[in-house]
């Protein structure tokens, strides 16, 4: 059963001044040039308790939590202060859990308000949609309904990337673990993120995580690529990370052909130039980005991942570039002996975990070369 969210129309053609990102996320080239060798953006695990079963969780099975000594709330807050004085400005939440259903969550999106550092939360919405868990987890705050919730998330600044799968219930369903009927409690999620005002601004703050690309769902990765953009949702569309229970042999059965990406990234840029979202210009200019559609990645030269047991790395997408240990090194000395320090300045980063695995050799030069000549383009002329 299909059910699609009753959601209004933003845009039907994007204003020039549009940017093609979720608030806090990646950055522009002005801004990568004017602060190359900062640390401008981490990725954090908060709390490790999770309800879903999603089967390509990056978090579950992950070889990094062999160490067990997990990060408390204090040791987060050094965390933070230690990356301010790097040039912190924003967080993305990842894991191990999903951070709604760990205790002490609220107090440390305030505190990060308090610290002007941008909040961006990784969630399924299995707790903003259900007034039940949000008493559970919120209620000593005095937060107990999903209205309410939604309200103090506006205050902390807080960009969300709603997990958005599928427009169909089992397949939805399927993909985080649960029984048919979780899909009416992501979409009231959605419902009332989206009546806040998430998606009003521009950049959004607002994002439907579509990801990952799977035989499961990349027959409607499109279609739910248009809807959400078309209301200024932005959609991260990408394949599978080479982590956790998509590792080893699982993210090659579960990743979509060669051709499917293809033909889904080049449909992709297609609507983007189609509705004036980007030019083809502009994706010459950029590069394919990793995520179809999207902002470049950049968070490779701007940040890193740090685990809920303190174990350093370059990014989330795979268990084996570790850069350190925060039990070992303030966060500065593991920063500055980076492979992310050295990438620092590069505005395209493509994917160092998935390329070559879940995003094929030489992916990106197929999709821009079809693009260029779609678009009468001459390749040829062109020099990098």
């Amino acid at each position: 059963m299909r059910v699609i969210p009753d959601i209004p129309i933003k845009y039907t053609r994007f204003p020039d001044n549009y940017v093609n990102d979720i608030n806090g996320w990646a950055f522009d080239k002005e801004t990568i040039i004017n602060n190359k060798g900062k640390l401008l953006t981490l990725d954090i695990d908060y709390g490790s308790y999770c309800s879903l079963n999603c089967p390509a969780c990056f978090r579950k099975k992950n070889s990094i939590d062999d160490v067990k000594h997990e990060l408390q709330f204090d040791n987060l807050v050094d965390v933070i202060l230690q990356a301010k004085k790097l040039g912190l400005r924003s967080v993305k939440f990842l894991g191990a859990g999903d951070p709604f259903e760990n205790s002490g969550f609220m107090k440390f999106l305030r505190f990060l308000k308090e610290q002007d550092v941008i909040p961006l939360i990784f969630t399924k919405g299995h707790v903003i949609g259900d007034d039940n868990l949000v008493f559970k987890y919120f209620g000593e705050y005095g937060i107990y309904t999903g209205v309410e919730l939604v309200k103090e998330l506006n205050r902390c600044n807080v960009s969300i990337m709603l997990g958005f799968n599928s427009f169909d219930d089992e397949i939805q369903a399927k993909m985080v673990g649960r029984k048919a009927g979780y899909i009416h409690v992501r979409n009231k999620a959605l419902q009332l993120l989206v009546a806040e005002g998430f998606n009003d601004s521009n950049p959004t703050r607002l994002a439907l995580a579509i990801n990952p690309v799977t035989i499961w769902n990349i027959d409607e990765t499109f279609e739910m690529y248009q809807w959400g953009r078309l209301r200024n949702l932005y959609c991260i569309v990408t394949p599978s990370m080479i982590a956790g229970r998509a590792k080893d042999k699982t993210w090659v059965a579960i990743t979509p052909s060669e051709e499917k990406l293809e033909k889904l990234y080049s449909d992709i840029y297609d609507f983007n130039i189609e509705t004036n979202l980007q030019t083809i210009e502009q994706i010459e200019e950029e590069g394919i980005s990793s995520y179809a559609g999207g902002h470049p990645c950049n968070q490779v030269a701007t940040g890193m991942y740090v685990s809920l047991n303190g174990q350093v790395l370059s990014c989330p997408g795979s268990e084996e570039n570790h850069e350190g240990n925060y039990w070992e090194k303030s966060l500065e000395e593991i920063w500055l002996s980076s492979e992310n320090y050295k990438r620092s300045g590069t505005f395209n980063c493509g994917c160092i975990a998935k390329d070559g695995k879940s995003i094929p050799d030489n992916f990106y030069t197929k999709v821009l070369t079809k693009l260029k000549k779609s678009h009468g383009v001459n390749f040829y002329a062109t020099t990098y």
